[in-house]
């Protein structure tokens, strides 16, 4: 072993000769007592003789048991020269529907079906009546829309006679009985399949999805995403993002247009998360991507589509892979994946004027890697787009206490006007997600699913030139659910609330006894009584009436 007399530290190659018993040969120095710096340097092993060089390219094994190398790349210092994109115009007319209309184009008969007929099952096994129609179910996904802009505490206060919450669209269209049994049967799947942790939601996940990418709109540029599904109970898929506005829940990946339209959902499961196997050996994070980008292709309309995503999934494999599928991809990407791109130092460019910017392009003109100074250093990547034109871009100068303009790459002025979509549209649900929660750890993840299908026939509504905004369109779907499938039967009496009056009754104030023509029930002694109280407007005996009001 060599030391270096200016360093600190041990460095170099350290050459150990080991027979196939493991002994050394050399004590007292043994593998057990070498620091950890020694350890951590590359090395040279002898076993009988022979030579095995580390390589610094090499990664560990995959589960084959194969060995992945990096690719090397020849770089240039160039711009990325790419022809420019015709992009067609493939829309067609205007569609003047109706708000319920739309949403229909997602909760059809198809997934009301799955709904009623699997909670039917549900219920048959727990020995309980399956009677649940169709219509009942249509009411009952109204009065879940209902509680996302009209939020009560608990969902039986919707039903509750008393005049600061009753809700009369809602108690009026079906019993509280009849909600409650829906609610506590809502089922979509048995576990059927063990190894798929939403094995209880997938069909209804799957079937959704489906007609999403159906009636999703044709647009060029799209983002892959994170989204936060609120859930606060126990499970093993639930994740802790720090720094989130939904800090905890499940976790999906989504890819939506720039609208925030969804295209694509899949709930994060871990090494089991339904992407398609063929790229498990390019990690979680190009999985995900090269997923979505199969979903964009199975269109059929063999466009160049344009996906943006952060640094989580951006690597020189993902981008290889997505241009030899024939779409594009811009994606910020960590210095650590960049194989070894000979930019300038993120120390060296810090010290230059705001706006630098560093590119190399592979010798083949594949792709273009640039590190950008804005507010801090950062590292971007792109098959489609390079420096040129450059942007003009207003930041704040915090030394100079005024606002200035800096350059600002194609690339990164592609990056952030598209990538924000996801972010656009959990922000458009959360407004007025669905505010009745159930003890079911997949009721959360079934609400949600719904939320998504009316966001998004919200954006096709305005896409088609709506004029309501998402709280006037949600109102009238919900609306014309629970009018339309309302059951006609007329409520009958009922018990008062327990608070009625509660308060007021004992002010002591203008409180009189008037008689009345038609019997009702004494709120004190519930026996027939011919006279109330004024201002209480409720029926009071005579020999009650002190008792009531003290």
């Amino acid at each position: 072993m060599r030391r270096n007399g200016s360093s600190k530290g041990w460095y170099g190659s350290v050459c150990f000769a080991l027979d196939l018993a493991g002994a050394l040969p050399c004590p007292p120095i043994t593998l057990n007592n070498l620091p950890r710096n020694i350890l951590l340097q590359p090395a040279e092993v002898m076993i009988q003789g022979q030579i095995m060089v580390s390589d610094t390219e090499e990664e560990p094994s995959d589960s084959t048991g194969r060995t992945k190398r990096r690719r090397t790349y020849a770089w240039i210092k160039r711009d990325l020269a790419k022809n420019p994109v015709n992009w067609p115009d493939v829309q067609g007319a205007c569609q003047d529907k109706r708000p319920i209309e739309w949403f229909e184009n997602f909760l059809d008969e198809d997934v009301i079906s799955l709904l009623v007929s699997e909670s039917n099952k549900y219920a048959v096994k727990k020995n309980l009546p399956g009677d649940i129609t169709t219509e009942d179910m249509k009411c009952f996904i109204g009065i879940l829309l209902v509680s996302g802009y009209s939020w009560l505490p608990r969902r039986r206060m919707y039903w509750e006679n008393s005049p600061d919450t009753k809700n009369e669209l809602i108690s009026s269209a079906m019993t509280r009985d009849s909600f409650d049994f829906i609610f506590r049967h809502l089922h979509v799947n048995d576990n059927l399949d063990l190894q798929d942790k939403y094995t209880k939601v997938r069909p209804l996940v799957t079937l959704l999805n489906k007609k999403f990418l159906e009636f999703s709109p044709l647009e060029e540029h799209y983002s892959v995403d994170e989204a936060m599904i609120p859930y606060y109970g126990r499970h093993g898929c639930k994740q802790h993002i720090k720094g989130k506005p939904i800090r905890y829940g499940f976790k999906a990946w989504v890819g939506a247009t720039r609208l925030g339209y969804v295209l694509w959902m899949e709930p994060y499961q871990g090494a089991t998360t339904m992407c398609n196997p063929i790229y498990k050996e390019l990690g979680l994070g190009a999985s995900v991507v090269l997923t979505f980008c199969d979903v964009l292709i199975s269109r059929g309309f063999d466009l160049p589509y344009h996906v943006v995503f952060d640094n989580f999934f951006t690597g020189t494999p993902l981008l290889e892979e997505i241009t030899k599928k024939g779409l594009r991809c811009t994606g910020t990407v960590r210095e650590n994946r960049t194989s070894s791109c000979p930019l300038i130092t993120s120390k060296l460019l810090k010290k230059k004027e705001r706006g630098a910017v560093d590119y190399r392009t592979t010798h083949d003109n594949t792709f273009i890697i640039a590190k950008w100074h804005d507010n801090n250093i950062f590292s971007i990547a792109s098959n489609a787009v390079g420096i040129n034109p450059k942007q003009s871009a207003k930041r704040f100068s915090q030394s100079e206490k005024r606002n200035i303009v800096i350059e600002e790459p194609h690339m990164v002025s592609i990056y952030n006007k598209y990538m924000g979509e996801v972010d656009r549209s959990d922000e458009n649900i959360s407004h007025y997600r669905i505010g009745i929660r159930g003890k079911k750890w997949y009721m959360p993840l079934l609400t949600h699913m719904i939320d998504l299908a009316e966001h998004n026939a919200w954006q096709l509504y305005k896409i088609n030139h709506g004029k309501l905004d998402h709280l006037g369109f949600r109102r009238r779907v919900a609306i014309a659910l629970i009018e339309s499938n309302r059951k006609n039967a007329k409520r009958g009496p009922s018990r008062p609330s327990h608070h009625e009056h509660a308060d007021s009754r004992k002010d002591q104030m203008n409180h009189l006894v008037i008689p009345q023509s038609k019997q009702t029930r004494c709120r004190q002694c519930h026996k027939k009584c011919l006279t109330r109280c004024k201002k209480c407007d409720v029926g009071v005996c005579v020999k009650c009436f002190e008792t009531y009001h003290s």
